[in-house]
């Protein structure tokens, strides 16, 4: 049988482990989307080159 102290400590170390996964997917996503607009912005430049 777990004990507050063992549930306690279950807690902290299951929302700091939750926290961590949380940030590191936030930063993954953000990356990927400023690779995104990266890529949209040499295709557009691209265009307006030919365009002229």
């Amino acid at each position: 049988m777990l004990y507050s102290l063992e549930l306690q400590m279950m807690g902290a170390i299951f929302s700091i482990t939750m926290m961590a996964g949380g940030i590191s997917l936030w930063i993954k996503r953000r990356k990927i989307r400023k690779e995104l607009e990266n890529t949209n912005d040499k295709i557009s430049e691209n265009n307006d080159v030919e365009n002229l």
